[in-house]
């Protein structure tokens, strides 16, 4: 079974400076052989995201740990 994120590029956010700046928003995770049950699955246990009008959505697929508590 494959591992995938699921994120966006719609919407933006503000940095610390409050100057507005484009993202990227991670929308959740999804398993399956391919990444089409991949995607069934996410909207399955993300189903809130129904609600939301996201357009652009891009998956990654992931192997093994995160990396956590970078700084730039």
């Amino acid at each position: 079974m494959k591992n995938y994120l699921f994120l966006t590029n719609d919407g933006f956010t503000y940095d610390k400076g409050k100057k507005e700046t484009n993202n990227f928003q991670l929308l959740g995770t999804g398993a399956g052989d391919n990444i089409f049950e991949a995607f069934n699955n996410f909207k399955h246990n993300q189903s809130y995201l129904l609600a939301y009008d996201f357009k652009n959505i891009m998956a990654v697929e992931y192997r093994g740990d995160f990396i956590t508590n970078l700084k730039l």
